[in-house]
């Protein structure tokens, strides 16, 4: 053992010590030549901003005496000896630092041509072929284009620069071009190298379209060749070749050898070190213990015991084995005992227990397991278990592999699939769930199979009617917003584009719940729900994913295909009513129909689609609406109609008696036919009762207000009309309901329905009293000013429109 601990001993800290030595040189190593990249391109950066710098000012030069009166004179043979005596002499071109400048005709013949060695510091004769390559390249380029760049002539590299000759203010026809260049001489390229601390060179390419061409890193210098930004040559580029030593990467890679074989050096000695305490503390007395252990004699009923020597670690460890020991002397004398008591619960165990051998035999069922598969004891045992359980697939109604031969196989535990089918001996099918476990000998080796398989028909159910609900909406039957979601995600794939959704919003559903309550609102849900599942594909995917909100997924679906789908369904619905009301739904719809679109974007936008048609259409939708429960309140109580119209008749007059405008007038009036809309609610018995009312009728009653308040503040037509409605029974004295407002508090316009309604109630016949007469009505109306009605008003009443003396 010792010999094994120091050979992987040995083996692990030389492993270690090659990979960190691995590791942490090609860590630095990677780290220099990224340093020495970054030094590349920025010699790189330093060579461009160079170029640039010169092109841009050759440019300019070229510009400013391009752009001159003089210079568009001297091309057009007006000012020519002076124009040459003043300007194209040998300072001219020493200052600009050009060595010729060329004026060209608008025919590309050259009409003025200077070549200047800026080291003779004269005027010398062209190089050769240099003045045709410049007119060539004129013939070759846009005349109207102003152009610098590096082109090569005559194995020679110069920055040229041209523009066309006009005049100062350039308002005359150009006639010409003037070209400029600059020789990229010796002293320049030394120029250069100082500026990138590289080696510069030259040279063209074939045409390439990205800027670095070649990076070669060799043992001493590294060379990269770039492509000159904004440069060609008959169709070639320039390549700039830069050569740099390598220093930084050579000097510090010595470095990190030299830190390697000193770091490989320590390392060894601590190795050794360890060895050294490992074989004196640990290997001798841990080789000792184990060779006693072997010693052990487990199969007599005494177990000898190993001798304590000593307090140290080896020590404790032998007195943990004596323990260990003694209790395996104990749990000998269980083992029988629990052996009977397993077969006991075996036996009694809720669960049905089947035991096979290793050939697949049953030796034991429980009563349970009797009972599920049909065979008894003696008739199942000695019996193949495939012979006693037969299981099939619930849907396929295939027969299932058998659990037993799969623990065979696998030497694991094995579970049933949730759809297993148990066939019993007299046919009888069951649902089950069950877990096969291998039985294992002493040595690990599987010696037969334990099955314990329970009934699943009740439970699998109750677990199928919860999965429902869980996807389900209540009301409706559809998928609910959670369905939708986890469908959203599955859907959204690109085999599935283009992916359409519908969003559907229910018209004034509050407002039926509000007039008819929410059992009519539940039944204007159902309406809906079901034209969609009439209308739409069994594939579409229909939600319910709020109060009164829809949203349709239709996979594979073209917009113009939902276009079409939401027409139909707004002409099944529009053939709907609910209370004789038209029912009215909110469509919004998009189409996902590339593979980056969000969905949830999309289908956010059909969200905003359709809000913005619930708009449009909202006004119209509940004022119909409005206008539908009135009916429908009239039809309930012919009375009330007869009510409404009489106090909005004496409102109006009120109005006048005011001197209102007609529009405060007209509104007077409907708030006047509408002040009971709220009575909607109320039980038709209760409206029409011709006795006393309860005090739980009456407290019905009493919330008509409020009714008619929600109900006419849904709609922007009658939102105004909906704070009268509300206050139109409240009192000048503050004891009328439902807030209790008080005199000046109370609007103006409710306390005019106040009193039309009471003078109204008090001059026309009722089941429960007789009409009083108009003088009657008028002591009532005096009676109460200042308690109930606001005495102005009452007084104006009398007076104005009865025409009685107050």
């Amino acid at each position: 053992m010792r010999n094994k601990i120091t050979i992987i001993s040995i083996v692990i800290t030389f492993a270690f010590i090659l990979l960190s030595n691995v590791v942490f040189s090609r860590f630095f190593s990677n780290y220099l030549e990224n340093q020495e990249d970054a030094q590349i391109n920025s010699s790189n950066k330093s060579a461009e901003s160079f170029f640039y710098e010169k092109t841009m000012k050759y440019q300019g030069t070229v510009n400013d005496y391009s752009h001159w009166d003089d210079s568009y004179n001297f091309i057009n043979d007006i000012n020519t000896q002076q124009y040459t005596a003043s300007n194209l002499i040998e300072d001219t071109f020493s200052n600009i630092e050009v060595n010729f400048i060329f004026f060209v005709k608008e025919d590309n013949s050259i009409w003025y041509q200077q070549y200047y060695d800026d080291i003779k510091k004269q005027f010398t004769a062209f190089p050769k072929n240099l003045p045709e390559d410049i007119e060539k390249l004129m013939r070759n380029s846009n005349p109207k284009e102003d152009v610098s760049k590096i082109i090569k002539l005559e194995n020679q590299f110069y920055f040229i620069a041209t523009s066309e000759i006009t005049d100062s203010s350039k308002e005359k026809n150009s006639n010409g071009r003037m070209v400029m260049g600059r020789l990229i001489d010796e002293s320049m390229i030394k120029n250069l190298n100082e500026i990138t601390d590289s080696k510069i060179k030259l040279s063209t390419i074939d045409n390439v379209d990205n800027d670095a061409v070649t990076l070669n890193k060799g043992k001493d210098t590294v060379q990269a060749e770039f492509i000159i930004p904004n440069t060609a040559y008959e169709g070639s580029s320039i390549l700039m070749t830069l050569t740099k030593t390598r220093n930084l990467f050579i000097g510090g890679m010595n470095q990190v050898y030299n830190f390697m074989l000193f770091y490989s050096i320590i390392m060894v000695v601590i190795l050794l070190i360890i060895f050294y305490l490992l074989g004196k503390y640990i290997s001798r007395p841990f080789i000792k213990l184990i060779n006693e252990v072997k010693g052990l004699d487990l199969t007599k009923n005494e177990i000898l015991k190993l001798e304590i020597n000593g307090n140290d670690e080896f020590s404790f460890l032998r007195n943990s084995v004596n323990h260990m020991l003694r209790r395996i002397e104990t749990e000998q004398y269980k083992v029988r005992e629990n052996e009977e008591k397993l077969y006991a619960t075996l036996t009694s165990v809720g669960d049905g227990v089947i035991a096979v051998d290793r050939n697949g035999i049953v030796d034991f069922m429980n009563p349970v397991a009797q009972w599920l598969t049909g065979w008894s004891t003696e008739e199942g045992n000695g019996k193949s278990f495939e012979t006693v359980f037969n299981i099939i697939n619930e849907y396929s109604r295939e027969k299932i592999e058998s659990p037993v031969q799969k623990v065979f196989e696998t030497e694991e535990i094995i579970e049933l699939a949730n759809h297993t089918i148990l066939i019993s001996r007299d046919g009888t099918e069951r649902a089950i769930e069950d877990t096969a476990a291998p039985i294992k000998d002493a040595f690990g080796k599987v010696i037969g199979v334990v099955l314990v398989f329970r009934d699943f028909s009740d439970k699998k159910e109750k677990r199928r009617q919860i999965e429902y609900l869980s996807y389900h909406d209540q009301l409706t039957g559809l998928y609910n917003r959670r369905f939708f979601e986890e469908e959203l995600k599955r859907l959204d794939t690109r085999r599935n584009l283009p992916l359409s959704f519908v969003f559907a919003d229910v018209n004034g559903l509050k407002t039926i719940n509000d007039a008819f309550g929410h059992q009519v609102g539940d039944q204007l849900i159902k309406q809906v729900s079901d034209v969609f599942k009439t209308i739409c594909r069994a594939d579409d995917i229909i939600s319910r994913t709020g109060g009164d909100e829809f949203v349709i997924l239709l996979p594979k679906t073209e917009a113009a295909f939902v276009k079409e789908l939401v027409k139909r369904l707004k002409e099944k619905i529009e053939q709907k009513k609910i209370m004789d009301i038209d029912i009215s739904v909110s469509f919004g719809c998009d189409t996902k129909i590339r593979e980056n679109q969000c969905a949830q974007e999309v289908l956010k936008n059909a969200e905003d689609l359709m809000y913005q048609k619930k708009i449009f259409d909202s006004s119209s939708k509940r004022s119909a609406v409005i206008t539908s429960i009135l009916n429908t309140l009239h039809l309930k109580s012919p009375r009330e109609e007869a009510h409404s119209k009489r106090v909005s008749l004496i409102c109006e007059d009120i109005g006048k008696a005011y001197h209102l405008n007609d529009d405060e007038i007209k509104e007077l009036k409907i708030a006047g036919e509408l002040h009971d809309i709220g009575k909607i609610a109320i039980d038709e018995v209760i409206l029409n009762k011709p006795g006393k009312l309860s005090e739980a009728e009456w407290a019905q009653i009493q919330h008509h207000p409020e009714t008619g308040y929600r109900l006419l503040g849904t709609s922007s037509e009658y939102y105004n009309i909906s704070e009268y409605v509300l206050a139109h029974h409240e009192r000048w004295d503050g004891m009328g309901y439902p807030k209790g407002l008080k005199g000046e508090a109370i609007h103006w316009k409710a306390r005019i329905i106040t009193l039309a309604d009471a003078y109204d109630a008090m001059t026309c016949e009722r089941p429960y009293r007789k009409a009083l007469s108009e003088e009657q009505a008028v002591a009532e109306l005096k009676k109460n000013a200042g308690i109930q009605f606001d005495p102005d008003i009452a007084k104006v009443f009398v007076e104005k429109i009865l025409g009685l003396t107050w």
